[in-house]
């Protein structure tokens, strides 16, 4: 592993190789973020401040001070979480700066890992902050107490450069890292890259059967391993060498008891695209049907 790459090994023995999310896309992505979080409250205002046009003063002031603290709670506590579990780790500003958040240990990223590394953020940023800005807030008047906030700002904000996986408090608590997600074809790439490999596979002669599946067989793995298994095959023969897929091609098919004909001939690249296509007709087909299936069957 070098300075800048982590190897990490996933739950089905799969090492994936990722590469730490640079500091400056990262806070590029809380910019973003942050100013998309302002511009929603600024709407909101903007539409609560019409709405109550008709009301006193007092009264109107009153609901919109209480109204606005409650805006932005929610808007601040729960964007995060909401955009990080809707889009698999990544919010709108890390889905522009290219990165996305990971659990640490290759597994999945569950809503636990998400709603941990995000409530520490008031603790990081805000509490400080807001008592450097407006000491009244917290009943701060010392002092020595702004210096205590400042001091902790810097800690905070030089913190992923004085760890190895470039990881926040949130971070470490959740047991999470972020990494950089590069630009990847669309999902029905693969389908077709299949369906092409296939066929030149059969002009060859080289493919002599079809791969086929059964059901139950399709049923072994969920959601997760699927976009596993499409990580391979897309880093595949740049980052995954070809003995690595022949290993990741025989544990699937030891664990799903798929047996080829005594006359086929197994290409592992071929195999876990005809695998991943069939598997990903088989989700979507019961997510028609109101079935989503996240993970293996156990």
């Amino acid at each position: 592993m070098t300075a800048r790459r982590l190897a990490l090994q996933t739950p089905e023995e799969v090492p994936l190789v990722f590469e730490l999310a640079p500091v400056g896309s990262r806070i590029l992505a809380f910019t973003l973020d942050l100013l998309f979080i302002f511009a929603a409250v600024v709407l909101i205002v903007f539409i609560f401040d019409f709405a109550t046009a008709g009301m006193t003063v007092s009264d109107a002031d009153n609901f919109l001070q209480a109204l606005l603290g409650l805006v932005l709670f929610f808007i601040w506590n729960f964007y995060f979480i909401f955009t990080e579990l809707r889009w698999h780790g990544r919010t709108i500003g890390k889905r522009v700066a290219g990165i996305r958040v990971i659990a640490r240990d290759g597994g999945p990223l569950t809503s636990d890992l998400v709603f941990a590394r995000n409530l520490t953020r008031d603790i990081e940023w805000v509490f400080p902050l807001v008592a450097i800005l407006d000491s009244r807030v917290l009943g701060i008047d010392s002092p020595a107490l702004l210096v205590v906030c400042w001091l902790w700002l810097g800690v905070m904000a030089f913190l992923p450069l004085l760890n190895r996986y470039h990881c926040r408090v949130g971070d470490l608590v959740a047991g999470t890292i972020v990494v950089a997600n590069p630009v990847e074809r669309l999902l029905p790439d693969l389908i077709a890259e299949a369906a092409a490999a296939k066929q030149s596979a059969v002009a060859r002669g080289s493919l002599g059967d079809e791969y086929t599946f059964t059901q139950d067989q399709l049923d072994t793995y969920g959601i997760h391993e699927l976009q596993i298994l499409e990580d391979v095959l897309r880093r595949y023969p740049q980052q995954i060498d070809p003995e690595l897929l022949q290993t990741i091609a025989h544990k699937i098919q030891m664990k799903i008891r798929w047996q080829p004909e005594p006359s086929q001939r197994v290409d592992a690249y071929a195999f876990l695209q005809a695998f991943y296509a069939a598997q990903r007709a088989r989700l979507e087909h019961q997510m028609l049907f109101g079935q989503r299936r996240e993970h293996k069957v156990r």
